[in-house]
């Protein structure tokens, strides 16, 4: 809105093109497409109202303070009203302004904060001097300053002044995170799934159906804990310890337990690795929205399944519902289907009712067959024994880190991936094991458990292979030992080769579904190391469709030779989970009625929440963290739409953070922020006077120049990441 109340013709013309872009989205896209696209725009309407909130509500904070004070207030801004011009194009300063009063109030064109603009204060050192002019009667320093001028108030106020958008904006938090409470907050609890062979959650033994209560030291168990709280935990924790143990405590059934682990950075393969303890989060057994995996073998339709339908038996044996959660946990399904991982197997499915469709509830059958495995043809040699966990029937048998599996039951053992089939089609009996140890061959018996078992294998996860529940992983080599001779025909691929790098090529028919369904290309050459290891690249292959081709560069006698293998099924080999069927996760509420108690929810939410804050701070100042780990705008953004397509509730609780992290943020002692001005002013008070007019700019002028460093560093480092 203009000065004069009207509405100005740059929001106008904005508004008209948003309305005509609406317009035109309406006519392409059909009613589903449609559905997504007004749900993905409301998230999005919501997320900049809630970042404009906060904003909003710590220049409240100043505003209400200097005007208590009897400040002039000659702007109040969400958004930085800043001029821009690209060559001739010169881009509207706001989205709209008006006046009320001796202020004007606006929406600047920046959205990356906000300001209130005093009498005699300027947070731009270039107007510093300007401003200082301002505040005098006369435009002199002879005069004496104007008393509604911020310089000619105490510095008691001024701090005052200073410090009031830091309080709104923990006074808000607390009201934010309470009212989300009370409307009930949608999560994924905390519980553990099938870990990783060898990792840190496998070496500790933790189980499936393990609740996480605490990760470390600091605070109470939260029988409500989210599964993303324990995800940052574990990897705050996990810097922290430098390596010694990390305390969790968790709830097994009715027994609680404290655990000590060893969070890994090799089980978050990224461009910034965060130690994990490798273990999946437990799901329930309802089908997903998408029932089944990306180009998965079954077919849900052929098979009568759909979305939201409820696996319940297996085999006529009923699947017991967790007490803690009210509902069936995923594992207790993978178990039962993994036993027969190479049968076809009968689940019980129940069916709610629809009243918008008509569909009555009901219960019936499904035989759901074996799931091939998809293939590249080859086989890899089997590394040594990564890793034997304490107390295990492995470590009772005498394996050790280091050993050389040769061969089970005398059979040698020529591919890595096929040796956990091959024990467990043993299940319930005593097998043998030659195991090369330094320059002697020993033999090893162990039972194999009566109900075979598969350790988890994620491409997400450092990927290793282990003998199923017997506590004994191994590594896999790039070493190629076996070749379908039937697919790989013309010789390109032989015994004794070892892969170096691959990538893969998908068919054109395929890539635009398996985009829409966010999966990775890799179509660029990547090189084989523990973020892509053969383990890893093999359950990615799992996602791409029949007919893509596995391309790769190997080295064989000293020379690199290239080769492209299609993508096919096995016929000896199944998966060991779920068969392709897409489980959805399990959603708790956490709500209260009471509004006591919803507050006081919202208090010990803004206190984590400002803690975990002042955590990351430390960490940054000891090393643990490099500022590369900082989110920028647009992956702030992201993460505050995917929450708000949640419900208004997770996104309040993400306000609540924002505000706990723009509290401390603002206050630190930067010239140019919050705290850099309650710097001068402590020493003003410490002092009797002012800090020097000059050093005050130039020290500005400093601050101001790097946070600009930091926020293009921030908005580069954003768009390195999401691309």
């Amino acid at each position: 809105m203009g000065a004069n109340g009207d509405i100005s013709v740059d929001s106008l013309n904005m508004l008209e093109s948003l309305l005509s872009f609406t317009d035109s989205a309406m006519l392409l896209l059909g009613d589903s497409a449609l559905t997504a696209f007004l749900s993905k725009l409301t998230a999005i309407g919501k997320v900049a109202l809630g970042l404009g909130f906060v904003i909003f509500i710590h220049e409240l904070g100043h505003f209400l303070a200097a005007k208590t004070f009897g400040v002039r207030c000659d702007k109040f801004y969400v958004g930085f009203d800043v001029p821009i011009k690209i060559g001739p194009i010169r881009f509207p300063r706001t989205l709209g302004k008006f006046k009320w009063g001796e202020t004007e109030y606006g929406i600047g064109i920046i959205p990356l904060g906000g300001y209130v603009k005093m009498l005699g204060q300027d947070d731009d050192p270039r107007k510093a001097k300007e401003e200082a002019e301002k505040a005098r009667a006369n435009g002199t320093e002879a005069q004496p300053l104007d008393p509604r001028s911020y310089p000619a108030k105490p510095v008691w106020q001024r701090m005052i002044i200073i410090s009031a958008g830091v309080v709104m904006n923990l006074i808000s938090a607390v009201f934010l995170a309470g009212a989300a409470y009370f409307f009930g907050v949608p999560y994924t609890p905390a519980v553990v799934g099938r870990a990783n062979a060898g990792g840190p959650a496998w070496m500790a033994d933790l189980q499936p159906g393990d609740q996480v209560l605490r990760v470390g030291r600091r605070g109470n168990d939260d029988p409500n804990m989210r599964y993303e709280d324990m995800f940052q935990n574990i990897v705050i924790s996990g810097i922290k310890a430098d390596g010694k143990p990390v305390e969790v405590s968790l709830k097994r059934g009715d027994e609680q337990l404290l655990i000590d682990t060893h969070p890994s950075p090799k089980y978050y393969p990224s461009k910034k690795p965060r130690p994990l303890l490798g273990f999946a989060v437990s799901r329930s057994t309802t089908l997903a929205l998408e029932a089944v995996r990306p180009f998965s073998s079954i077919d849900a339709k052929e098979l009568g399944l759909q979305a939201k339908d409820r696996i319940i038996s297996v085999d006529g044996e009923p699947l017991p519902v967790n007490k803690v959660f009210d509902t069936i946990l995923s594992e207790e399904l993978i178990q039962r289907m993994s036993a027969k991982w190479n049968q076809p197997v009968k689940l019980g499915v129940e069916r709610l009712a629809d009243e918008a469709s008509g569909q009555s509830a009901k219960q019936f059958e499904v035989t759901i067959p074996p799931s091939p495995v998809k293939s590249i043809g080859l086989g890899f040699a089997i590394d040594a024994v990564s890793a034997v966990r304490p107390g295990s029937p492995g470590e009772k048998a005498g394996f050790q880190a280091g050993d050389k599996i040769l061969a089970i039951d005398g059979q040698e053992v020529v591919d890595a991936f096929e040796l956990p089939y091959q024990f467990a089609a043993k299940a319930g009996k005593e097998v043998a094991f030659t195991v090369q140890r330094g320059s002697e061959q020993l033999e090893l018996k162990i039972q194999s458990p009566a109900v075979p078992t598969f350790d988890l294998v994620s491409e997400a996860l450092s990927g290793e292979l282990s003998l199923g529940g017997v506590g004994v992983a191994f590594g896999v080599t790039t070493t190629v030992t076996k070749v379908d001779a039937d697919r790989i025909k013309d010789g390109s691929i032989q015994v004794g080769d070892k892969l170096k790098q691959f990538s893969w090529a998908i068919p054109e028919a395929a890539k635009s579904e398996f985009t829409s369904k966010g999966l990775k290309m890799i179509e660029t050459p990547q090189e084989f190391n523990e973020r892509y290891n053969m383990p890893s690249a093999m359950e990615a292959a799992q996602d791409r469709p029949i007919g893509s081709k596995f391309n790769v560069e190997l080295e064989r006698e000293g020379k690199i030779v290239s080769a492209s293998i299609p993508l096919e099924y096995a016929t000896d080999r199944f998966l060991t989970d779920e068969r392709g069927l897409l489980l959805a996760g399990i959603t708790q509420i956490h709500q209260t009625s009471d509004v006591m108690t919803a507050m006081k929810l919202g208090l010990w939410e803004t206190q984590r929440r400002f803690f975990d804050v002042l955590e990351v701070l430390k960490m940054l100042v000891t090393g643990g963290v490099g500022v590369d780990n900082f989110a920028g705008p647009f992956q702030l953004f992201a993460v505050a739409t995917s929450e708000a397509s949640h419900g208004t509730s997770r996104l309040l609780l993400f306000l609540t953070m924002l505000s706990a992290n723009l509290a401390i943020l603002n206050f630190l002692p930067i010239p140019a922020l919050d705290g850099g001005h309650m710097m001068f002013l402590s020493w003003e008070a410490i002092r009797g006077k002012p800090v020097d007019e000059e050093l005050q700019i130039k020290l500005t002028m400093v601050g101001v120049l790097g946070l600009l460093a930091l926020m293009a560093f921030v908005i580069f480092n954003d768009l390195a990441t999401m691309l």
